[in-house]
């Protein structure tokens, strides 16, 4: 890695030597020729004023890596330089130079996430027709994300000749008694022969549609399904199944998509009827709620901190932001599975006032940093 030193410009040559001297006593790995004066990777802000001798270094195709102090008025430099830079799409992060303890984490910025391989979404049936700002173009989503829609019935599912064995569902809910047990299993079987034969990596059903044919939920099925790490939605909805793909390859974890219920000064309310059961304490099996048939799950969220966050469907925005589960839900006319979780005032107020749409994505441990990341360097704004 390349590091370019900025400066005040009266600064003596003493100065900056002693400062390499100081830079490399604190990282080993550090040489002399690591230092240069053009075409950096690192820019080490050791005063202020020294802004505009780190704009020259910019090149508007690179990421750079900030390193800053609470000295010299350092921090206030690269604060200055970050937000005329995020003015231009530039992206750069600013590191504690106090905190650091080696320049990996500088390097993993400058060479971030890229999923070069194409993901293949299946569409089952199409997205719910309520779901009016969750349903992005297919070409945009292949431009941006990487994300190729391959669109399949209702009947290619069903017609689907189950291949793969069906223990896993059972072993998840064999101390379970529910309606339509076997029919629930059978349909977990075929979905999982349904994407090994289609090779895809994400799937989204129009469920309701589904449930009309089949005649039962398929909520339970899906819940075992995202429990085993893959990613499926309800709905159809593309939004959702776009960000769950995303949180697998940064996090590989599967998140829950909730409807967004309700919003009070402290807290907001999720619910839904299927969830991954890794994400619960306990559970119980109630029917579903829009339809009052079939088999879903009324779980009890473990009490941790949550990463809530969707994109809209213009890929332009995300909204992240921090949570904390505090308690469960018990309202009757509401998906079974309800979660409180408590936020800032801020993300409250832009979920209120500003929200990207209904289903968002909540998953367990603090993950805002990573999915920032991956979102702005696909140009997304992070609300």
């Amino acid at each position: 890695m390349k590091i370019f030193i900025a400066a005040f410009n009266e600064i003596t040559e003493k100065q900056i030597n002693k400062a390499k001297n100081s830079f490399m006593a604190k990282f080993k790995t550090v040489k002399p020729d690591d230092f240069v004066y053009e075409n950096p990777d690192i820019i080490w802000f050791l005063s202020g004023g020294s802004e505009h001798n780190a704009l020259k270094q910019i090149e508007s195709h690179n990421r750079y890596s900030f390193i800053a102090s609470e000295n010299a008025n350092s921090w206030a430099a690269a604060t200055e330089v970050k937000a005329y830079l995020n003015s231009k799409g530039i992206n750069t992060r600013i590191f504690d130079f106090d905190k650091l303890e080696s320049l990996e984490s500088l390097d993993e910025y400058l060479k971030p996430k890229i999923f070069e391989k194409v993901i293949k979404l299946g569409l089952v049936g199409n997205a719910a027709d309520w779901l009016v700002a969750s349903t992005p173009d297919i070409e945009l989503l292949k431009e941006v994300l990487n994300i190729d829609v391959i669109n399949f019935s209702e009947d290619d599912l069903i017609n689907t000749n189950p291949e793969s064995s069906i223990n896993l569902f059972e072993s998840g809910f064999a101390n379970n008694e529910f309606e339509h047990k076997q029919e629930i299993a059978e349909l977990y079987s075929k979905l999982v022969t349904f994407v090994a034969n289609n090779n895809l990596d994400t799937l989204a059903i129009d469920c309701f549609s589904l449930i009309k044919k089949i005649e039962f939920t398929p909520c339970l099925s899906y819940s075992i399904i995202n429990s085993s790490q893959f990613p499926i939605v309800c709905e159809g909805d593309l939004c959702s199944a776009a960000g769950m793909i995303v949180c697998k390859n940064l996090t590989g974890q599967i998140p829950w998509m909730a409807n967004l219920m309700h919003i009070s000064k402290d807290c907001v309310e999720f619910s839904h009827c299927t969830i991954p059961l890794s994400m619960l304490d306990q559970y119980d099996i109630k029917t579903h709620y829009e339809t009052d048939k079939g088999a879903s799950i009324e779980g009890q969220l473990t009490k941790q901190m949550v990463t809530v966050f969707r994109i809209d469907k213009n890929l332009e925005n995300c909204f992240l932001a921090l949570g904390e589960v505090v308690s469960h839900g018990d309202v009757s006319l509401a998906c079974r599975t309800q979660a409180k979780i408590k936020m800032s005032s801020k993300s409250l107020f832009i979920l209120r006032e500003f929200p990207l749409g209904n289903h968002h994505l909540i998953v367990p441990g603090d993950y805002t940093d990573i999915l920032a990341e991956y979102f702005t360097n696909k140009g997304f704004r992070i609300v």
